[in-house]
């Protein structure tokens, strides 16, 4: 058996070579990497930049895929199926490391008052209540936030008796009555484009907009166009690397793509996908891997300087400065990112 791992995935090497010939290989290259292995079964380990499809999949003996990914918009599913490909990713990995970029944004770009009674009169909605959004939520709600939660299918699941004591909003009533508007939706057909002009008209006039989903979560032109949104705060970014300069321009705080980029969130995800391939291998050595060795994790007090506290564990501002002058280093920005950790509160 043969893995072909992303080099970018951090704390994976020397896991898999007692059990499988490695090969390590850029994001873009994997395609020349599966030439060279032809005929044989194939494991690959892969990062968002890597598109499993038919293009690069077929002809190969791929059996199995592991993304160190939240996300699997990436990866042709209903291909994999067909030709008995086992598929896994990292669900909710970096999720906390998601909500402090939101917080974190959310400071400094103003939008956090200091005392709690004027944060009492602001609501944050949250589109789509997740991993992610669900920390979010708990956040927000912790620093005295009124927070309106919008996901359908968590909606359909609590008449299966899941998600008790939380309440889900229409998107309507999220949009009209939200002073901060954030997204944390999956990119599948029903959500691609979703911000788009009905999204943006139904918004609170001058409400803000924060996407750390998917950049196809929004329609670019649709947000350029409304005139009914005041500051948009933006990680993900349609067409990446090469990004809308136009978008970065309307963006009041703009970073590449690296909002999930804490050191336990890739702690986790490589954990996820090694105990993966271990059950798919049934190796049992690896069915319980951690590479974690110690908990590094800032605490937030919540009764102090908050915004002070959030800028010294993460200076979101100096990702903002290099993308503004160099948007063509979006992917080396993102490559060289020295991984932050996340916090507890």
């Amino acid at each position: 058996m043969i893995a072909i791992v992303d080099n970018a995935i951090p704390y994976i090497k020397g896991v898999l070579e007692p059990y499988a010939e490695v090969v390590y290989v850029k994001g873009e290259d994997f395609a020349t990497a599966l030439e060279k292995a032809k005929g044989e079964s194939v494991c690959l380990f892969i990062r968002t930049r890597t598109k499993c499809g038919r293009s690069l999949l077929e002809g190969h003996s791929v059996r199995f895929i592991a993304s160190a990914t939240i996300g699997k918009d990436h990866i042709d599913e209903d291909f994999c199926r067909a030709k008995s490909i086992c598929v896994a990713n990292a669900p909710g990995c970096n999720s906390s490391a998601v909500m402090q970029w939101v917080a974190t944004a959310i400071a400094q770009t103003g939008l956090l008052p200091e005392s709690r009674a004027e944060r009492q009169k602001l609501t944050l909605g949250i589109i789509g209540a997740g991993n992610v959004g669900e920390k979010v939520a708990r956040l927000a709600e912790k620093l005295g936030f009124k927070v309106l939660r919008n996901d359908p299918p968590k909606k359909l699941e609590q008449k299966n008796g899941l998600h008790l004591g939380i309440e889900y909003h229409s998107l309507e009533e999220v949009l009209n009555e939200s002073d901060i508007v954030t997204l944390h939706t999956p990119l599948d057909k029903t959500t691609k484009g979703l911000a788009g002009k009905d999204f943006f008209s139904q918004m609170k006039k001058g409400a803000h907009l924060l996407n750390a989903s998917r950049g196809g979560v929004v329609d670019d032109n649709a947000l350029l166009e409304s005139e009914n949104i005041g500051l948009f705060l933006c990680d993900v970014w349609n067409n990446e690397p090469k990004i809308s300069l136009n978008m970065l321009d309307r963006a009041a705080l703009a970073t590449p793509h690296i909002a999930g980029y804490s050191v336990e969130g890739k702690q986790n995800a490589t954990d996820a996908v090694v105990r993966c391939f271990a059950e798919f291998a049934n190796i049992d050595s690896l069915k319980d891997f951690s590479c974690k060795e110690k908990d590094e994790k800032h605490h937030l007090d919540l009764n102090e300087n908050i915004k002070a506290q959030l800028k010294r564990f993460f200076p979101i501002e100096e990702m903002d400065n290099a993308l503004r002058l160099h948007p063509e280093n979006f992917e080396k920005l993102r490559r060289e990112y020295i991984y932050r950790h996340e916090f507890d509160y």
